[in-house]
């Protein structure tokens, strides 16, 4: 359940900047079905594209990774 949570964390994140999965899959050059799979956690997210999210989401990887238990 840890990945699930990290990927609702990035769905969050994105949600909480008010940022579209449209302009999300823009700013990380990928199709809106690509990026939304990553928001599902269907894909795996490479360290280089985790590195580009965090940076649009103006957010820490510590956050992403932060679990709520």
């Amino acid at each position: 359940m840890v990945a699930k949570n990290i990927y609702n964390n990035i769905r969050q994140f994105r949600e909480q900047k008010k940022h579209s999965a449209d302009y999300m899959a823009i700013q990380m050059e990928m199709s809106v079905k690509k990026y939304l799979q990553i928001e599902k956690g269907s894909v795996d997210l490479k360290m280089s594209k985790l590195d580009k999210l965090v940076k649009i989401l103006g957010v820490k990887k510590s956050e992403i990774f932060k679990l709520d238990y």
